[in-house]
């Protein structure tokens, strides 16, 4: 039996530069390596921006809590620009825009490999009740 999806391993948050980190071992027996993709397994571009919205979101709490939950609001861009296969460990850091708002906020995510980079990404988090969208 495959080990239950997670999407972070750790997370450390550096509130005085509004900054966090989290890793994320890509353990070869994980269920998404299983389609993705057969002969080749590799980390989804969708778990690597999970793990970076995790971290963003506790940065958040910790430099303007609020008690509201977040939640992925926007994804302006997301680039994978390197593989991430089992057996490594991907990191990713993640700042907050200095300009965002109490109830919205924007973050840039950088994902490395060993220190090679791996994925970009640029998204928005709001808090309180998700939209939903019906369509």
């Amino acid at each position: 039996m495959a080990p239950p999806v997670r999407f972070t391993d750790s997370i450390t948050v550096d509130a005085n530069s509004g900054t966090s980190e989290a890793s994320l071992f890509v353990n070869p027996a994980s269920d998404y390596l299983k389609d993705h993709f057969p002969g080749a397994p590799t980390l989804p571009g969708l778990v690597m921006l999970e793990a970076a919205v995790r971290a963003a979101g506790a940065l958040w709490d910790a430099t303007r809590p609020s008690g509201a939950a977040a939640h992925l609001e926007h994804v302006e861009r997301l680039q994978v620009v390197r593989r991430v296969v089992p057996g490594e460990t991907f990191v990713v850091q993640t700042a907050i825009d200095a300009s965002s708002l109490e109830d919205a906020a924007s973050f840039t995510a950088r994902g490395t490999v060993a220190g090679a980079p791996a994925m970009r990404a640029r998204f928005s988090l709001r808090r309180g009740v998700a939209n939903e969208r019906s369509g």
